[in-house]
């Protein structure tokens, strides 16, 4: 499936601002976003979680607010499209987490509100979590951030 339309788990904006192992495919996501390549999609629930890893992991507030204000910036500029999830979304994130078994493990109900927002929107949901990738997968819509930009051309 190709598609111009993302839906970025949080850990995708953490590669960027903590410089991880797949800095360069965050910030080709976003450098393709600016450009006007991709439409890129975040349940509103993304800022929280963001926040709350830069509240446990950076002392300088400074730092911290830098990097909120260019998520904001973003969203702004409507390089970023923040999603307050409707209950269409909310359900599908219901019947995703309800997936799972006691081998595997249930998927997360917050991974799944962004699953669901890609496949309610035909997006894909891009993300690091192998877990999450591993347990929903037949539903199609996610790829890992390390493959972004393979299908591409």
């Amino acid at each position: 499936m190709v598609s111009n339309r993302y839906v970025l788990d949080a850990n995708v904006f953490l590669e960027y601002i903590y410089v991880r192992s797949l800095n360069k495919k965050a910030k080709q996501i976003l450098q393709d976003a600016i450009l006007e390549q991709i439409q890129i999609l975040v349940p509103s629930l993304a800022l929280d979680e963001i926040t709350e890893v830069l509240c446990g992991n950076l002392d300088n507030f400074a730092e911290a607010q830098t990097h909120l204000r260019y998520i904001e910036k973003l969203a702004n500029q409507a390089v970023l499209h923040i999603v307050v999830p409707n209950s269409e979304v909310r359900i599908k994130a219901i019947e995703l987490a309800r997936t799972g078994n006691q081998k595997i493990g249930y998927p997360e109900l917050t991974d799944c509100l962004y699953h669901a927002l890609a496949i309610l929107n035909d997006a894909i949901f891009v993300t690091n979590d192998q877990k999450h990738i591993c347990k929903v997968k037949q539903f199609g819509h996610i790829q890992e951030l390390s493959r972004y930009n393979d299908y591409r051309t």
